[in-house]
């Protein structure tokens, strides 16, 4: 089916594909709108902690910023998903407001109650309501290219928060890394492309393994613990489909004993693990008797490899590869990969809501 040329015209009108293929230009194409705002009114340093605010596709971006520099970013970095601020932040505050639509709620909520307190802002958006906030106080604005689905724009997301950082002191130079990166990605789009045989497309393959089943996905709760969330939130919204994720060694703590019953048949079931060569040997080697334990109960295991030189390009090649897998098993399912509609029903309920 995969390999049907036709399908892929009946089931994906809106050309989810052509968003992946094009996904790699996102990257150097948001660093060079973030350098190009001006970010001299913001003093880093009065800065004692970050936090990014945003939702779903906004807010992976900011999330992968955090799990990316855990071991080089000297200042605490939260990742607020809510409509309400911790009670620390105040004037040695950085807020980012990250919202594609630039109309996310949470995200508004949060953005100007940090105003309020006085926080340092900068806005990332195509426009919305945050874009006119930015824009009437005078807040530096990151104005993203419109018209694309947030989570299929994960670059434009990402890379102007990284070059964020490195305007402001945070972190060291990333162009290395981000070329790296760049490069991996192109090379990614022909591996996992429509015109690739299933035969030698991983991704057409795995997605065979996840239909019908649930995937459990489970990664480090260090640099992967955001790209194990970002696979599974594509399954969830490109192939419209169940999808978990837990991270280890925290897993082993609680859910391993859970496995005595499963509740299910084993066959229902499928885990997926990410795995990288830096990858601390102990949760390295909890994750394989943790595989064990699910094999022997006649659960599948599936072990992915991150690649690359970098930790950004290793990073950025599972999150492809989950992007790419989504899609194939959103056209297994018979599922239109670009519309949410279960999302937009939400949106359109929560505008008639008169509560607080």
């Amino acid at each position: 089916m995969l390999d049907n040329p036709e399908i892929y015209r009946e089931i994906d009108p809106g050309d989810m594909a052509g968003l992946l293929t094009a996904f790699p230009t996102q990257l150097p194409e948001g660093r060079k709108i973030a350098i190009s705002v001006d970010l001299s009114g913001i003093d880093s340093s009065k800065v004692t902690n970050i936090v990014v605010c945003g939702m779903g596709g906004s807010a992976i971006g900011g999330d992968l910023v955090r799990a990316y520099t855990i071991d080089r970013l000297g200042t605490p970095i939260h990742i607020n998903r809510d409509y309400n601020l911790p009670s620390f932040v105040g004037k040695n505050s950085l807020v980012i407001g990250s919202s594609y639509s630039g109309n996310t709620e949470e995200t508004l909520f949060c953005f100007n109650e940090a105003g309020v307190r006085g926080a340092q802002r900068i806005a990332i958006t195509t426009g919305g309501k945050l874009a006119e906030i930015a824009e009437g106080n005078g807040i530096p604005l990151i104005k993203l290219p419109p018209g694309l689905p947030p989570r299929a724009a994960l670059g434009y997301s990402f890379s102007p928060i990284l070059t964020i950082f490195e305007a402001l002191g945070f972190i060291p130079n990333q162009d290395y890394a981000l070329n790296e990166t760049v490069e991996s990605l192109i090379a990614g789009a022909e591996s996992y492309g429509l015109n690739r045989p299933t035969e030698r497309n991983e991704a057409k393959k795995l997605a065979n393994k996840l239909q019908g089943k649930l995937p459990l996905i489970y990664s480090d709760d260090w640099h992967f613990n955001t790209v194990a969330v970002r696979f599974r939130g594509q399954i969830n919204e490109n192939s419209k489909q169940l999808a978990y994720s837990a991270v280890l060694p925290e897993n082993n703590h609680n859910e391993l004993v859970g496995w005595k019953n499963l509740g299910a048949p084993a066959d229902r079931f499928i885990a997926i693990y990410l795995t990288d060569k830096d990858i601390h040997p102990k949760v390295r080697f909890r994750m394989e008797l943790f595989g064990e334990t699910q094999s022997g109960l006649g659960v599948e295991t599936v072990w992915l490899n991150s690649n690359g030189e970098s930790l950004l390009a290793r990073m950025f090649s599972l999150i492809q590869l989950g992007d790419w897998t989504s899609y194939y098993l959103a056209i297994l399912n018979r599922e239109d990969p670009k519309p949410v509609k279960a999302i937009d029903k939400l949106k359109a309920a929560l505008e008639k809501f008169e509560g607080k």
